[in-house]
């Protein structure tokens, strides 16, 4: 039985870094389900109503947005969602190392990239993320 490939939330506020950061995506980890939310509050939402156990997430989170930030975003996912099968890499233009510092304090964030994503950066993820992440 072909194991089930995760689905893929990209959560940013700027329209263009979603398009451009879901066409990487969809180049890169070809045949994954990718859903792109501009309200982090509407992702959290999405993601709560689930009930997911099992099903793998992998989400790029951007940091500032306005209504719920991404800090509020992660606070709130790992009070209400079984993080267990989740995994965040945050994609952000912030270079603050307060910030890289704090996203440590998330057991669920793998990874702190710089905007844009970039094809390099997806092609070593598949590899680190080896069966989580498998081949199509």
């Amino acid at each position: 039985m072909k194991a089930k490939l995760p689905v893929i939330y990209i959560i940013d506020d700027d329209q263009i870094i979603i398009l451009l950061h879901k066409a990487q995506v969809k180049t890169q980890l070809q045949g994954m389900d990718v859903q792109a939310f501009h309200d982090a509050q509407e992702a959290l939402e999405t993601l709560a109503s689930l009930n997911s156990t099992g099903q793998k997430n992998l989400i790029f989170l951007d940091i500032n947005m306005p209504r719920m930030n991404g800090w509020q975003f992660l606070d709130q996912l790992q009070e209400r969602v079984n993080c267990e099968d989740i995994k965040v890499i945050i994609v952000t233009s912030s270079l603050s190392k307060s910030d890289k510092d704090k996203s440590t304090q998330y057991p669920m964030v793998i990874d702190y990239w710089e905007k844009p994503m970039g094809s390099a950066q997806l092609t070593e993820l598949r590899e680190r993320l080896g069966e989580w992440l498998p081949k199509n």
